[in-house]
């Protein structure tokens, strides 16, 4: 057998860590749409105890950081991208 050879018998690898299989197993269960819905669902629930938390200021401190955002995507909508 030469150093170039290329029918190189695998290794056997050590079972996965269960940190490793849980993953595998989050991936399977919950995709990347439901992924996105818990980021939603999550901001929303922080910006309503940021609400009831300060109240009014709250708010307006998120309409007012959108406007930009809106901007943006208005502008892109009009370009057609």
């Amino acid at each position: 057998m030469t150093t170039y050879a290329t029918n190189v018998v695998p290794s056997i690898t050590p079972a996965q860590s269960p940190r490793t299989m849980a993953g595998t197993f989050v991936h399977a269960l919950f995709g990347t749409e439901a992924r996105v819905l818990v980021l939603i669902l999550a901001l929303v629930a922080l910006w309503g105890m940021a609400i009831v938390t300060w109240g009014y200021p709250a708010l307006i401190i998120v309409a007012l950081c959108l406007v930009p955002v809106m901007f943006t995507v208005m502008l892109l909508i009009t370009v057609g991208k």
